[in-house]
């Protein structure tokens, strides 16, 4: 039986966590310092003819669609969508970028993906650490970002994440790209202070957080484009790190239909937890509605466990609400007495796909 105290225990915190994924949690920032030292082979070049950018990808390869989407949404004028699917859309054609994300280099939704692109006649950019991603890039002459091996996909993150950035700065979509990645690094250094596991559970907001959430159902409210790649990254962390359930709604959406049946439950009733991520970049109205939803749904669901995001430019807010988050899924695996690392049914799920 694991103890809250056990979270300031190493001895305990080595035995749930055998895998070391908390280690690697914790490690993020130098992640990012090695992934930007990664160069595309070939070279990418820039190209005068990009009307839209797709990042091709599932699961912990997507997530880096989403932020960048987040990062880029009022700053670029070419749109970049997240593509999780075997299909493209429509309009991909010569103008289309395509981001190929996949750390294993075996998705299937995203080698299928690839396919299409190529016969849609789109500009494709590989980032993985190898299968059969990397034999296409290889033989085709796609720019290849090539990542290091032997992380779980969703620890990976910072891997894909800044080549991808690399990408489309590479592409000439984007400028300023490495001043913003040392910032982000930097913030995280510092944050890896507050939230890792020397810091004792009286003072790590993290560990407290991962105490009132033992038996409790997450639901995470985040603000659209802001921190709705932070909230779903964080619906998923809880999803493979903790092995529960979490809920997943964006502002200002939710409040048009969510808010309904969450007003109508009794405190005694239910044993879900609020969590709402906040950004100083949120839109003004929608500022009002969360402080408005705090009131009509606190009492509900017994307060509001608000996280604020932290740093100057939108990489270093959205990495450290995902930076929390991530220490946050671990710590409550190790709280619940499950190894995080291990996603045992996706395996299967794979195998069975294989036949």
């Amino acid at each position: 039986m694991v103890k809250v105290e056990d979270l300031d225990n190493p001895e305990k915190v080595k035995e749930t966590d055998p895998s070391e994924m908390l280690a690697v949690v914790a490690q993020t920032p130098e992640m990012m310092t090695k992934a930007g030292q990664i160069s595309p082979v070939p070279a990418l070049r820039k190209s005068k003819k990009i009307s839209q950018i797709l990042v091709a990808g599932m699961g912990g390869s997507a997530i880096s669609g989403d932020i960048m989407a987040g990062m880029f949404f009022f700053k670029s004028s070419i749109p970049i969508l997240v593509n999780r699917d075997y299909r493209l859309p429509a309009f991909a054609g010569k103008e289309t970028l395509v981001l190929a994300l996949s750390y294993s280099g075996n998705t299937e939704e995203t080698l299928h993906a690839v396919k299409e692109a190529e016969r849609a006649g789109a500009k494709i950019v590989c980032v993985t650490s190898g299968g059969k991603l990397k034999e296409i890039a290889e033989s085709k002459g796609y720019p290849l970002y090539l990542l290091p091996s032997g992380f779980q996909p969703r620890a990976a993150l910072p891997y894909l994440l800044i080549p991808a950035l690399k990408a489309l700065e590479g592409a000439g979509v984007v400028s300023g790209i490495q001043d913003e990645i040392k910032k982000a690094g930097d913030l995280l250094r510092k944050l890896r202070g507050e939230y890792g596991t020397d810091r004792p559970l009286r003072s790590n907001p993290a560990k407290q957080l991962a105490k009132k959430l033992m038996d409790r159902i997450p639901v995470i409210f985040a603000s659209s484009v802001t921190t709705e790649a932070a909230g779903l990254r964080l619906k998923t962390q809880f999803n493979e790190n903790s092995k529960v359930t979490a809920l997943f709604g964006v502002f200002p959406e939710l409040n048009h239909n969510e808010i309904v049946n969450l007003s109508t439950l009794k405190r005694e009733e239910h044993d879900f937890s609020l969590i709402l991520l906040r950004d100083e970049g949120d839109f003004e109205r929608t500022k009002k509605r969360m402080e408005i939803t705090k009131s009509l749904l606190g009492t509900q669901l017994g307060g509001v466990n608000e996280i604020w995001s932290q740093g100057k430019t939108p990489l270093e807010r959205v990495l450290s609400l995902i930076f929390f988050g991530d220490f946050l899924s671990v710590y409550l695996a190790i709280l619940r007495d499950i190894d995080p690392t291990p996603v045992d049914v996706i395996t299967r799920l794979k195998k069975e796909l294989a036949r």
